[in-house]
């Protein structure tokens, strides 16, 4: 992600705030009518699904795309049915691309059951979203595949979203994640922002409607700005070692109290880090194309954005003689020798992997040049692990 890129495209923004404004503002108008009215448990499911999308415009009908319509028809048939749907649906203690995909199949089924003369029942990637953002809009943002792929490409994001993968979802949540930091930091915006909201609007306090607010700005009214920067010169230097030719230091045990606010340590090294994963995704694609391996730089996959965390690597790449690589990524401003945390999936898959296993130690990582310098850590990670930090523990009866 070009960082200057994005900081120019949010001064246009700002620029033309009150025209996107006017076109745009029904959103938070959306949001707020569902919050105040949709209640799962409602006795008349179809009154009051129909009551809490009232407000829901271009979201959920627009042109030829009619979710809503194909909804409400399904819960005037089927209201538990699809009452049960969505219980599925916001139950946040499951995979989010797994009930994503549940919903838009189980939803298929039913509606294919009860109006088979109908094709297309429009319960898309684009519609579900809506449904989740709708009920947690402080976690989740409006979502159009359309719009992230052009936006994609005006920014100079690393990933190209590809037409029908549920793994776009994962995609766009992060990228919405890293911009809505760069969208915090400009006071101007922000003022700009909360005096055009009344009464009649939610108010995100996580900026999470403004930022897609942003990008279906970039992504449908602005022309494409020229960058300058050049991709070749992005890495400062590399080196390559074995995993057993390193020491790591082992602390001693401390009980001396201090304060940390880890919980914003927490978000701004997840921050860190996912620019960390996408520039190295970039990098590794980058490598292979210049190698003359288009057919491997086309399968390389970052698996941490697209499936999600707990594989134990957050990329898979290859190598010039096609061997797969299971990179794990751990990025850092500061120097190589700076503390950072493996976790027990990356451990096994480093030693089930090990003649194919990488940890890349990124460091002095500038955001807004991105540039940065490597350490590739080749092989099993047991001689760096010595000290362990957390334990799980499940309680039995």
């Amino acid at each position: 992600m070009n960082i200057k890129l994005v900081k120019s495209y949010i001064e246009k923004y700002k620029w033309e705030f009150e025209t996107i404004h006017y076109q745009e503002i029904y959103k938070w108008h959306a949001i707020k009518q569902f919050q105040e009215n949709f209640d799962i448990d409602s006795v008349n499911f179809y009154s009051n699904v129909e009551t809490s999308l009232s407000k829901s415009g271009n979201l959920l009908d627009s042109r030829l795309y009619f979710p809503k319509q194909l909804l409400l028809e399904n819960i005037e048939v089927s209201p538990e049915q699809v009452r049960d749907m969505f219980r599925l649906l916001y139950d946040e203690d499951f995979d989010l691309l797994e009930r994503i995909e549940n919903f838009r199949n189980d939803f298929g089924i039913l509606s294919n059951k009860v109006f088979p003369e109908k094709i297309n029942h429009y319960q898309d990637h684009r519609a579900i979203i809506v449904y989740l953002t709708l009920m947690y809009p402080e976690r989740y943002f409006f979502y159009k595949f359309g719009m992230f792929k052009k936006f994609a490409e005006k920014i100079e994001y690393a990933h190209r979203p590809v037409a029908g993968r549920v793994e776009n979802i994962g995609l766009f949540q992060n990228l919405c994640e890293l911009l809505r930091f760069e969208i915090e930091k400009d006071q101007e915006l922000l003022t700009l922002h909360e005096n055009r909201l009344d009464e009649n609007c939610y108010r995100d306090k996580n900026y999470n409607i403004l930022t897609q607010d942003f990008i279906y700005a970039v992504a449908e009214h602005f022309d494409s700005i020229k960058s300058n920067q050049d991709p070749l010169a992005e890495i400062i230097s590399v080196d390559e070692v074995s995993s057993t030719d390193l020491i790591a230091k082992v602390d001693e045990i401390s009980f001396r109290p201090s304060i940390i606010n880890h919980i914003q340590n927490n978000i701004e090294n997840k921050r860190i880090g996912d620019l960390g994963e996408i520039w190295v995704y970039k990098q590794e694609k980058m490598f292979l194309e210049l190698n003359g391996k288009n057919n491997l730089s086309k399968k390389v996959k970052h698996v941490a954005k697209n499936k999600g965390d707990g594989l134990g690597y957050d990329i898979l790449s290859y190598g010039l003689n096609g061997n797969p690589k299971y990179i794990e990524v751990k990025t850092t401003k500061g120097s190589k020798n700076s503390t950072f945390y493996v976790t027990r999936n990356e451990l096994e898959k480093s030693i089930i992997e090990k003649d194919n296993y990488f940890l890349y130690r990124v460091y002095e990582y500038n955001e807004e040049s991105e540039k940065a310098k490597i350490l590739k850590i080749k092989g099993p990670l047991t001689n760096i692990c010595h000290t362990p930090v957390n334990y799980k523990v499940d309680l039995k009866d």
